[in-house]
C-alpha cells in the first residue's frame, strides 16, 4: 500500500469520525431540546389543570340543585382531571431531575411514623383491590433526607406493588436498618417481573411485557421517578423478582444528619407579591418570567426559537395532535 492510499484512507475514516460526532452532536442537542420542551409544557399545563379541579370541587361542593347522573358526571371528570394532574406533574419532575434540579428540603427523618403515613393512604386502594397490605418495622434511625420525595418515593413502590398484585395476595411493607444505611422493602405476592424486563425496569416510559398484556394503568414514570429520588439522597434501590413468584423492591438510605442541600437541588423560590398587594399584569407577566429563567433555563430561548422555526413548529404541532387523538 503506497502512500496515497494510506492518506487516502486516513482522510475517509477522519471524515466518518467527523460526521459521527456531528451526529452525535444533534443527537444531543435533539435529546436537550426535547427535555426542555417536556419541561415547559408540563409546567404550563399544570396551573390550567389546578384551576380546573378547584372550581370542579366549588361546583360539586356547592351544587345543590345537580342532578345524581350530573353529580356522577362531573366526578368522572375531576378523576381524569386528577390522573392528567399527576401525569403533569411526573413529567415535570422527571425533567427537573434529569437537569439537575430537584428541590429538596433536608431534615431528620424518621421512617417509621412516615411509612406507617404512606401505608394507612394506601389502605383504601389495597382493600379495593383485595389485596393485604401490612407494615412491620424493626429498629431504624433518624436520616438525613426530604419527608415529601421519600413518601413520594414511598406511595410509587406501594401503589405498584397492590396493582401487580392479584385479589388474595399481600403486600408487605418492611423497615429495618444496618450500622450505615436504612432499609426500606416493599415485598408483594404478584405477577413478578421477567428477567429481560428487570434490566429496564427504571427508565423512563418503560412498562413489563405483563402490565401490557393485562392493561394495567401506568405511564411507566413511576420507578424512573424513585430511582431518582433514592438516588439524589446518596442510596440505592434495587429489585428481586420471578415470574408469578412475586416482588421485591428494596431501598437503601444512607445514616446520617442533615447537611444542606447540594447546590443543583436549590431552586429559588419564585417572587411573589404579599397577599395583600394590588398586582397589575406586568408583575404578574414580571413573576412568570422569574420562575422560567429560574427553574426552567432555556425555556424562553426554546420558544423563541418556535417562533422563528417553521419546521420545528410543524414537529410540536403534529407532537401535540398526536397526543390528542
Amino acid at each position: 500500500m503506497d502512500i496515497t492510499e494510506r492518506r487516502s484512507i486516513a482522510e475517509e475514516r477522519d471524515g466518518l469520525l467527523d460526521r459521527e460526532r456531528a451526529q452525535n452532536e444533534r443527537l444531543r442537542s435533539l435529546d436537550r431540546l426535547k427535555d426542555e420542551f417536556v419541561a415547559l409544557v408540563s409546567h404550563e399545563l399544570r396551573t390550567p389543570l389546578t384551576s380546573i379541579r378547584g372550581y370542579l370541587e366549588l361546583v360539586m361542593d356547592e351544587g345543590e340543585q345537580l342532578s345524581k347522573e350530573h353529580r356522577e358526571f362531573l366526578k368522572i371528570v375531576d378523576r381524569n382531571a386528577d390522573r392528567l394532574l399527576h401525569l403533569v406533574s411526573d413529567l415535570l419532575l422527571v425533567a427537573q431531575a434529569d437537569a439537575g434540579r430537584l428541590t429538596f428540603d433536608w431534615t431528620a427523618v424518621e421512617l417509621v411514623p412516615l411509612v406507617t403515613q404512606c401505608v394507612q393512604a394506601a389502605l383504601p386502594a389495597a382493600e379495593e383491590a383485595g389485596v393485604e397490605l401490612v407494615f412491620s418495622s424493626e429498629s431504624s434511625e433518624p436520616i438525613a433526607g426530604d419527608p415529601a420525595r421519600i413518601a413520594q418515593l414511598l406511595d410509587n413502590l406501594i401503589s405498584n406493588a397492590i396493582k401487580f398484585t392479584p385479589a388474595g395476595g399481600h403486600v408487605h411493607v418492611v423497615v429495618d436498618s444496618s450500622p450505615d444505611c436504612a432499609v426500606i422493602e416493599v415485598r408483594d405476592t404478584g405477577f413478578g417481573i421477567a428477567p429481560e424486563d428487570q434490566e429496564q425496569l427504571f427508565e423512563r416510559f418503560f412498562r413489563t411485557r405483563s402490565a401490557n398484556e393485562m392493561a394495567i394503568a401506568g405511564t411507566g414514570l413511576g420507578l424512573s421517578i424513585a430511582k431518582a429520588i433514592v438516588e439524589a439522597h446518596g442510596g440505592s434501590i434495587g429489585v428481586e423478582s420471578a415470574e408469578n413468584h412475586g416482588t421485591t423492591f428494596r431501598v437503601e438510605l444512607p445514616a446520617g444528619v442533615p447537611e444542606p442541600a447540594p447546590a443543583a437541588a436549590r431552586v429559588s423560590a419564585v417572587r411573589r407579591p404579599p397577599p395583600d398587594a394590588a398586582v397589575d399584569a406586568s408583575a404578574t407577566r414580571a413573576a412568570q418570567q422569574n420562575d422560567r429563567e429560574e427553574n426552567y433555563p432555556g425555556a424562553d430561548e426554546f420558544c423563541r426559537s418556535l417562533r422563528s422555526n417553521p419546521s420545528r413548529r410543524c414537529y410540536v404541532e403534529l407532537w401535540r395532535l398526536d397526543r390528542c387523538r
